[in-house]
């Protein structure tokens, strides 16, 4: 699994990073040996442009379409915590979508993943919170038999936490929990079996040695004593009789904790994945399809999603405003429901006043673009609300999709900052 680091990447890194890919690839013989898809982690959104494939020419085109845009929230500081959190989110992502497939995945994440936090400056609930989300999302990825593989691109790096991630890596955990200390993207290189590259210039090349890491290996199972469920890590240690041999593999996992509840968080992601793939409707929010324009000449769609506000509880926000947050996810799905193509991301939207009556007359209008592969059947648009996870979903099928007008895809917009934020209309 490709993964595109616009988010943490600065502009001219991705634009390397778009080329080096570019170059391995196109080493690579038609068909390619095992399938791969290819994703996007962008300001807003964990995108995947092209679902799992052994086509090299689709994984090009794809390549080929990935819109440009300025990485905002690495150039403004506030949004350190934003880009922490999108990150670990798109890896929670990752692994439930690639969790029914079996066999050994690899994820190579290009790009320099997400920031460091240092947990000593933070209060001890919210460090209680921190560590059960990466705990959470450790599980997922062990759970999925996923692998992490991190390429920094260009030479040296600056940055304290980007070194701390290098360090991380190649630590040795021994039995303490691997989160004890700060968290970063390294943690989880050495924590899943991976390996992070750094200081080198060849990405293309650094992408062969992560699939050749990840292509050879031998699959090991064992049945854990009963033990108490504190939530605490376990070690997993693999030894070979040659000294000269070293073996990469999971450091090992997090056993069930019986008095933690469930990860909100982590509950909104498998929710609305499972919508996403779900068949059955989604009342409790009404979602309508505004408006549908294609653009052949990218493959895409861009939709704009009606969502009526009237069971919706919106928050009271500065001059007489109200906002609320809300979690999309559009999916291309195949007429045996395979995701060919999907997006995720957190939408903010705001109202120009507090009364309750306006505001449950209001319709939001939400505009989302994505690819649509040629096996495209249905195109399903998933809604949740941050407050009590209410679920929405609207669907178009394959004629409604062939019908819709055509435009030329727009030319992509270099953003500094993040538009403003849209302000629902009757």
């Amino acid at each position: 699994i490709f993964v595109l680091d616009l988010l943490n990447s600065r502009f001219e890194d991705f634009a390397y990073i778009r080329h080096q890919v570019r170059k391995y690839l196109t080493a690579q013989p038609a068909r390619l040996n095992s399938p791969a898809e290819l994703m996007v982690l962008g300001n807003k959104s964990l995108e995947m442009v092209v679902g799992f494939t052994r086509n090299k020419a689709d994984l090009l085109y794809g390549l080929e379409h990935v819109p440009a845009a300025l990485p905002f929230k690495l150039m403004n500081g506030t949004f350190y915590p934003d880009r922490f959190g999108q990150s670990i989110d798109a890896l929670q992502q990752i692994a439930l979508q690639s969790k029914g497939i079996p066999g050994r995945k690899n994820i190579v994440w290009v790009g320099h993943g997400g920031p460091s936090l240092f947990t000593e400056d933070l209060p001890g609930a919210a460090v209680d919170d921190l560590n059960q989300y990466v705990h959470d999302t450790t599980n997922m990825l062990v759970d999925a038999r996923m692998s992490l593989f991190v390429i920094y691109p260009g030479l040296r790096v600056n940055g304290t936490g980007f070194r701390m991630s290098e360090m991380s890596a190649g630590e040795d955990i021994g039995e303490d929990d691997p989160f004890s200390g700060d968290i970063n993207f390294g943690v989880f290189v050495n924590e899943t079996g991976g390996n992070l590259f750094y200081n080198r210039n060849d990405i293309a090349s650094e992408i062969k040695r992560s699939q050749e890491l990840g292509s050879e290996y031998y699959t090991l199972t064992y049945e854990p004593q009963v033990g108490n469920t504190d939530g605490k890590f376990r070690r997993v240690r693999v030894t070979v009789r040659n000294p000269g041999l070293r073996v990469l593999t999971k450091a090992g996992y997090f056993a069930p904790n019986a008095r933690t509840p469930v990860d909100p968080r982590q509950q909104k992601m498998i929710d609305i994945a499972e919508a996403v793939r779900s068949t059955i409707p989604f009342p409790a929010l009404a979602l309508t399809i505004q408006k549908v324009v294609r653009h052949p000449d990218t493959g895409r769609v861009e939709l704009t999603v009606g969502l009526k506000s009237g069971n919706i509880t919106w928050q009271a926000a500065d001059n007489g405003k109200s906002t609320m947050k809300l979690m999309l996810a559009a999916a291309s799905l195949s007429k045996s429901g395979d995701v060919l193509a999907s997006k995720l991301e957190s939408v903010a939207v705001s109202a120009a006043t507090q009364d309750a009556a306006r505001l449950s007359e209001m319709l939001t209008k939400m505009p989302v673009t994505l690819r649509v592969p040629a096996k495209t059947q249905t195109v399903r648009v998933v809604v949740e609300t941050g407050e009590k996870g209410r679920l929405g979903a609207v669907e178009l099928d394959r004629k409604t999709l062939d019908a819709a007008p055509q435009a030329p895809t727009p030319a992509p917009k270099l953003i500094l900052r993040p538009p403003a934020q849209q302000t629902p209309t009757r």
